[in-house]
């Protein structure tokens, strides 16, 4: 967050730097308030560069072997133009080269879930999925893990084969 406060008012600076140089060109011959137009033009660019480059950013610092499971794009009415070209400001990613087996269980494979929000800090969270029964869960602090290879945990979501997330991290595994 401070790194796009800095990088905004530099941007605004920047604008303001060019409007004086045009001044200075033109013989002082435009009106005195072009300065803080073009600060204020740079600094509103720059807000909108940081957040439609966000999602595109974080995606280059995902390890190797995390896929992207799905998206969730922005738009609000205070925001007027994000109606027309929304931008993504959270997103999930699995890690299916991480995904590990029990030979107990075998259609049951543990990897970790990261969701990431703008303006929120990342959380990872460890996912048991069920590839044979279709269903996924978050393992919390109460699940038990038994001897036989089977997990008890507080509930299951039934995401079905279809699930991005089940059809990544289930693709050869059953």
């Amino acid at each position: 967050m401070y790194v796009d406060i800095i990088t905004i008012v530099t941007a605004g600076f920047a604008a303001a730097g060019v409007a004086l140089i045009l001044n200075r060109l033109s013989r002082r011959r435009l009106p005195r308030w072009i300065i803080p137009a073009f600060a204020g033009a740079g600094m509103i660019a720059m807000s909108l560069t940081n957040e439609y480059r966000w999602y595109p950013r974080t995606l280059t610092l995902l390890p190797e072997g995390f896929e992207v499971i799905s998206t969730v794009d922005y738009a609000a009415p205070f925001s007027p133009w994000t109606y027309l070209v929304p931008y993504v400001n959270r997103f999930a990613a699995v890690d299916v080269a991480g995904a590990q087996r029990n030979a107990n269980a075998p259609g049951m494979l543990l990897t970790n879930v990261v969701f990431f929000q703008r303006w929120q800090p990342m959380q990872l969270r460890t996912a048991l999925f069920d590839c044979v029964q279709g269903r996924t869960a978050l393992l919390e602090d109460n699940a038990v893990f038994r001897e036989d290879g089977t997990v008890q945990v507080s509930r299951w979501d039934q995401t079905g084969p279809d699930d991005p997330a089940t059809t990544l991290v289930c693709a050869g595994a059953i």
